[in-house]
């Protein structure tokens, strides 16, 4: 089996899997919300996650990816930093990750840690910054529109691409490139061009 990395949209993809998870079933733990949607990957299968191999909402196709570098601090906090040509800013904290969320990343190899911690970043900070990006996406909702009438995927695409571009320091572009092919991947195109005009406004 491969042990190839997944890549950043691939991480994208399961991190929209566990807050899904989480915006369906309130009770369940981030944990194990990560964990129910990794055990749909083949490439990770094997890492004995779990005893059962529950189905997660599953996107339609995938899309391109963008590289990332998170470092993470076990003490509770993560840094981030472009990767590509140019000049690297220097990296700021940017989420809190608790430390016993890390038993979930030492239970796979090295080949898959740094990405996971990735997605750790992506969901323990939509998690946290929920209320305030609620806020942000209402403000540009049509009068008599709520986050909490948008449909379940909606709710948590945004979300996502909120935070990326609000407190994560992902490029304002990619930030909404990759919310755009999320939404084509779970939903379909009237979808997406509906999650680029609320993530635009925001990115403005």
């Amino acid at each position: 089996m491969s042990t190839k990395p997944l890549s950043q949209h691939e991480i994208r993809i399961r991190a929209v899997q566990s807050l899904y998870q989480l915006e369906m079933t309130p009770d369940e733990t981030v944990e194990d919300a990560m964990v129910f949607a990794l055990t749909n990957d083949d490439r990770l299968a094997s890492q004995e996650l779990v005893d059962e191999n529950p189905v997660a909402v599953k996107p339609k196709r995938k899309g391109p990816g963008t590289v990332y570098s998170f470092t993470p601090n076990r003490e509770g906090g993560v840094t981030k930093q472009a990767l590509g040509s140019g000049a690297v800013s220097s990296p700021e904290p940017t989420v809190e990750i608790p430390a016993s969320a890390y038993i979930l990343t030492d239970r796979f190899d090295d080949a898959h840690k740094s990405n996971l911690e990735f997605m750790m970043a992506l969901v323990y900070g939509v998690r946290a910054k929920k209320i305030e990006l609620d806020d942000k996406i209402t403000t540009y909702l049509s009068k008599n529109w709520s986050v909490k009438r948008l449909s379940p995927i909606n709710r948590v695409i945004l979300r996502l691409g909120a935070f990326e571009i609000l407190f994560a320091e992902t490029p304002r572009i990619v930030a909404i490139n990759e919310a755009i092919e999320l939404a084509k991947a779970f939903n379909d195109e009237k979808d997406a061009k509906f999650i680029n005009a609320i993530l635009t406004k925001i990115g403005e």
